[in-house]
């Protein structure tokens, strides 16, 4: 008996559904839609696949209906008949009006947004009953990845008028989990500490033992920082000869709390290899020596990854140095398993030779095209030159107007063998303006200003005007270097001067100096990193004892005896020369390389007083930020050493006063006022000497206020000089020494503004300490 029933029911059915199909069996004349309210009976009709004169069958209604729900405009969808009218009736997915996330203060809502907005969750699309599932899993996947276990998510869906909706998620961060085991199974080779050393990631400690690790959240768990360390983790092997490393798992697990999070990574070291030989293979366009001298792999060493990398990139390099751009080099391996031993080859593929179209520049709003075309030393329908690209980049960024250059190299569109070059760059401020009226005890009322441009009318020549008036002193001066005097790179400076100075005032030095004087001076470059200078200058000096504020005169007695062997005034007519090698990769704010100066001096014949100076000065600059990971440029260890000598070689008894060296200040030993260093007179002020040795060492540092050290430093100094009466009278144990902390920036307006103090001076009786030091609108 239920069988018959259940047949009679199966019968029944079918002929309920051939009823219900049977509606659809029509010539369509005419088709109205239904239940729309933001949309347009019109966009309905585009989407659906019939029109009027068209057949309605099943398989057609079918098909119109999943062609509407395709396109995700609406949650339900309905066909009926009425007539030969086909009756679509819609009901609408409602739209989201607004989209709020309170309580996160970790992630922010930005982050967060544009996450979900990827998903199809923002403000204006389309509401899904789905997309609430969605969200929460991708919230959750944000947190998770950033550590927050704990996190807690509470969602609203509000529906509002015209068939929209608000979304209103509630977030309850909780606290951030933190790693507190790293546990690393396998490892026979190396110990668990040399291996955590290599991650970035660290288990927690407290703050009072590891205060870097609290400050850096290195603690802090996210899968992107691990997928990192297990990738640093793998290079460490690859480095020392385990080729077949490998992490077999990885658990990590939560502590109940969900505070707490425990690594535990498993790997196998495998044996270790060593490279048998190395071969050369592929289109060998160079001799083999040449490419050898570019490998730094040796038969019998263990195998290195980043040696074998290293090499295929010189090699790469190299190619394109002989106008092959996009040379590709491939480190093939054979391994031999029963030597554990690695056999090397290099195939080269250097593709067409190719050659510069055209080079461009771009950023440069203040600058003309051909100011910087004369630094290229690639040229335009050359063989393309990796090192001259390179190098055409860098003497851009040593142009004292330039803060950052970037270059870029396309193949031209169509073609195999041409390319060109673009040279980005970003422009510093090139002028200083200085300008100041005040008055003081000292000085009285006081007038001061000046002038100067790096790159006048963005020609890139270089002029300075400077003028000073009060109580104590009145100068005036002018300057003007043209880089490309010459088009083959001869620079000449011509400069001129008047100066009326209390030096007391100036360096307390107890004398006055009236001077007047000129000079031209030419530079040569006889290598690309090295020039000689050489030039003409002509000085009338004019010395007189110091008048106090009270009017008396004060004369020292080694003034007198100066003037009474070499009178007050002195006409001198110079012969300038120096040498200097550059290869810093900035002007300002270096980063590496060093500058080396010699400079030689000479009163020559006709002279009232016949005497000579001679310089040597050298600065470098250590990346030892590239021996951490991270930090490449932007830690740098700059040392700037300096000796200097003067002498008398003919007509005077003695070097002026006015010539002799000063220390202490910013460009000496900081710490230690303007002249505040070396031998003094016999009124305790400073006299100067004729020898002087300083040292300058500064760390430098990334600030909060730009990672790349291009406009602004913060350094550790430590300092050590001073100032010898002569050469022979040298002592070590009078040097003066400093260490403190030093700011640089780079401003706008007013050029480079140094900021230092020094926290610890070690000097001799008499000196004149300044431990807070401030200056602008000098170079470095």
């Amino acid at each position: 008996m239920p069988r018959i029933l259940m047949r009679a029911l199966v019968v029944l059915l079918c002929f309920y559904a051939a009823g219900a199909w049977a509606q659809y069996d029509f010539r369509v004349q005419d088709v109205r839609v239904t239940g729309v309210q933001r949309l347009e009976p019109g966009t309905v009709l585009t989407y659906l696949p019939l029109s009027t004169g068209d057949r309605l069958s099943q398989a057609r209604a079918q098909q119109a209906i999943r062609a509407l729900y395709d396109t995700g405009l609406f949650e339900n969808v309905t066909l009926q008949r009425e007539g030969n009218t086909l009756v679509v009736d819609v009901v609408e997915r409602p739209e989201i009006a607004r989209f709020t996330i309170e309580g996160n203060e970790q992630i922010g809502g930005d982050q967060l947004k544009k996450s979900l907005e990827q998903q199809g969750l923002a403000q204006g699309e389309l509401y899904k009953r789905s997309l609430v599932d969605q969200l929460d899993q991708e919230l959750r996947r944000q947190y998770y990845a950033n550590g927050y276990y704990s996190v807690q998510l509470d969602s609203e869906v509000t529906e509002l008028d015209n068939n929209r909706v608000a979304i209103d998620i509630d977030v309850q961060e909780g606290p951030v989990a933190s790693i507190k085991d790293i546990n690393i199974i396998g490892n026979e080779r190396f110990s668990d500490d040399q291996l955590r050393d290599v991650f970035q990631l660290e288990s927690s400690a407290p703050f009072y033992t590891h205060p870097l690790t609290f400050w850096r959240d290195r603690d802090r768990y996210s899968r992107e920082r691990l997928l990192g360390d297990l990738e640093s983790l793998n290079s460490f092997y690859q480095d020392r000869g385990y080729i077949r490393f490998n992490v077999s798992s990885i658990q990590v697990s939560l502590s109940p709390d969900k505070r707490d999070i425990f690594l535990t990574i498993n790997v196998d070291e495998g044996a270790q290899y060593t490279i048998s030989d190395y071969e050369f293979a592929g289109d060998m366009i160079v001799p083999e020596t040449t490419l050898q001298r570019l490998v730094d792999v040796e038969a019998g060493e263990i195998f290195r990854r980043s040696e074998v990398d290293g090499s295929a990139s010189r090699i790469s390099s190299g190619l394109a140095d002989f106008g092959y751009a996009f040379a590709e080099v491939d480190p093939l391996t054979q391994v031999d398993e029963e030597d554990k031993t690695v056999d090397l080859t290099f195939f080269i593929d250097p593709g067409k030779r190719a050659y510069v179209r055209q080079i461009t520049f771009s950023g440069n709003e203040k600058t003309n095209d051909e100011t910087l075309r004369r630094e290229m030393r690639q040229f335009e329908g050359a063989p393309f030159s990796r090192s001259g690209v390179e190098r055409s980049r860098t003497r851009l960024a040593r142009l004292p107007f330039m803060q950052d250059v970037q270059v870029d190299t396309q193949k031209v569109a169509g073609s195999e063998d041409l390319v060109d070059v673009n040279y980005d760059v970003s422009e510093r401020a090139a002028g200083t303006l200085q300008f100041g009226v005040g008055f003081s005890d000292a000085q009285g009322f006081l007038i001061n200003g000046s002038v100067s441009h790096s790159n006048f009318r963005g020609t890139g020549n270089k002029v300075s005007l400077q003028a000073e008036t009060n109580d104590y002193a009145r100068s005036v001066g002018a300057s003007w270097t043209d880089p490309y005097f010459t088009d083959e790179g001869v620079s000449r400076t011509i400069s001129a001067f008047y100066r009326d100075t209390d030096q007391l005032i100036r360096i307390g030095s107890g004398f006055d100096l009236n001077s007047v004087g000129g000079a031209m001076t030419f530079g040569l470059p006889i290598t690309e990193y090295s020039q000689i200078r050489a030039g003409l200058g002509v000085e009338r000096n004019e010395i007189n004892s110091a008048v106090n504020r009270d009017g008396e005169q004060r004369l020292s007695d080694e003034l007198a005896e100066f003037i009474n062997e070499n009178g007050r005034e002195a006409t001198t007519y110079e012969l300038q020369t120096g040498w200097q090698r550059d290869t810093r990769n900035r002007t300002f704010f270096a980063t590496r390389g060093s500058n080396s100066q010699v400079e030689f001096n000479i009163k020559g014949p006709g002279s009232d007083l016949e005497y000579y100076d001679v310089s040597f000065e050298h600065q470098r600059y250590f990346r030892i930020g590239a021996w951490i990971p991270g930090l490449s440029d932007k830690v740098v260890l700059q040392t700037d050493g300096r000796i200097a000598q003067t002498d008398i070689w003919g007509q005077g008894e003695d070097v002026p006063p006015y010539d002799n060296f000063f220390g202490g200040g910013a460009r000496s030993v900081r710490g230690f006022s303007n002249g505040g260093i070396g031998p003094q007179d016999s009124f305790d002020n400073p006299y100067g000497g004729q020898f002087l040795t300083t040292l300058q060492n500064e760390l430098v540092i990334p600030t909060f206020l730009e990672s790349d050290n291009k406009s602004t430093r913060l350094a550790a100094f430590y300092d050590i000089g001073s100032v010898y009466e002569e050469a022979s009278d040298f002592d070590a144990s009078e040097l003066r020494k400093s260490a403190g902390v030093a700011f640089y920036w780079f401003t706008p307006f007013f050029g480079l503004l140094r900021v230092s103090y020094a926290a610890y001076v070690d000097g001799q009786p008499g000196d004149d300490t300044d431990r807070f030091q401030f200056s602008f609108g000098v170079g470095l």
